[in-house]
């Protein structure tokens, strides 16, 4: 019999507290698994019961504060979720839920006890899977960061041209919003970044507005409904997705609205491709998703930096890209930067 199978029979110093010890034992002996890559297993096991994908993953702070001791009451079928993706049988987590429901039972015959006048039937726990998982940021805070986005945008286009640059600049704060508030955010900056672009001495990037909007959608379903943030190589893959995507919607515009050639640094490739003897759409295509790619893939390492400092400082949900969470943990070994650790010291 299992140590969880043998507390589920009732023992003298059984409590919620210790169920939550017994947890963080199970999690350091399943070797110390990421509360992020929890997340992912349980909603990974949630779906294969049939459940819909908005309610099948559960808030990252709701399974971080099952592991906490001084809890009043536990989620039942949260617990057994846990235990599961740390990879408890199927017996041994009906066990952490006996020993959760015995608990349970036991304490509210205590209360019963104690003020039998104001017992009343207490109304159930909210199910886990009924959490909402929205951002807590309050709207000054995300209208400012949205704010914040736009700027950005104004700033890559005015950098872009003075410098003659040979790649854009102009979606950084539109990939920010869209990764880290939602794609709708995301298409807002771009709309607004792309009619404002004439107060960086730009006229011409109100005909781009679909390009922004484009990229932004991709963005941010792409990080959400897709899973592409969970690691490197999936967002990599993502801004390269970004870049195809908004050279096919560019390359029209660019050819409709300025005949392929808008000023931009890279139509020097494009008169170097035609005078190679290819046709202007295939020489502009080219040069358009070359330049894109690498636009693209810069954007994304401003993103993932932005969204760590964003996160570190105040706390912004990263349940939809495990990968920010990560890199958020990360900490300069004091060796590397310089300073003798103790540990080292003999």
């Amino acid at each position: 019999m299992t140590e969880a199978s043998e507390r589920a029979q009732g023992t003298s110093d059984e409590s919620f507290d210790r169920i939550a010890l017994d947890l963080q034992n199970l999690r350091e002996s399943a070797g110390e698994v990421s509360y992020a890559e929890l997340v992912r297993r349980i909603t990974a096991l949630r779906l294969q019961r049939g459940i819909h994908t908005a309610a099948a993953i559960p808030a990252r702070s709701t399974v971080y504060n099952a592991f906490k001791t001084g809890r009043a009451r536990m989620d039942t079928g949260l617990l057994r979720d846990i235990v599961l993706a740390l990879g408890a049988t199927t017996e041994e987590a009906d066990a952490w839920v006996l020993r959760c429901r015995e608990v349970r039972r036991v304490a509210e015959r205590q209360a019963k006890r104690e003020t039998p006048e104001a017992a009343k039937p207490q109304p159930l726990p909210v199910p886990d899977l009924m959490v909402p998982t929205a951002s807590p940021l309050s709207l000054g805070t995300t209208g400012l960061l949205m704010v914040g986005c736009v700027a950005l945008n104004l700033l890559g286009l005015w950098v872009t041209a003075v410098f003659k640059l040979s790649v854009y600049l102009d979606m950084v704060g539109t990939a920010i919003a869209s990764i880290v508030l939602g794609p709708w955010h995301g298409v807002a900056v771009g709309i607004a970044s792309s009619n404002l672009g004439f107060l960086t001495g730009d006229p011409a990037t109100n005909p781009f507005t679909l390009v922004n909007i484009a990229g932004a959608l991709v963005w941010g379903y792409g990080v959400r409904r897709f899973r592409m943030g969970a690691d490197l190589g999936r967002f990599v893959t993502l801004d390269l997705i970004v870049a195809a995507v908004c050279s096919a919607v560019a390359v029209p515009i660019l050819l409709i609205a300025f005949g392929g050639y808008n000023g931009h640094a890279s139509v020097g490739a494009v008169l170097s491709l035609e005078a190679d003897g290819l046709p202007t759409l295939v020489s502009l295509f080219s040069t358009n998703i070359v330049t894109s790619i690498i636009d693209k893939l810069i954007t994304g390492v401003i993103v993932l930096l932005a969204f760590v400092l964003l996160h570190r400082r105040f706390r912004i949900p990263v349940g939809h890209m495990p990968l920010v969470e990560r890199l958020s943990t990360l900490r300069v070994r004091p060796e590397l930067a310089g300073v003798r650790s103790p540990v080292l010291r003999t």
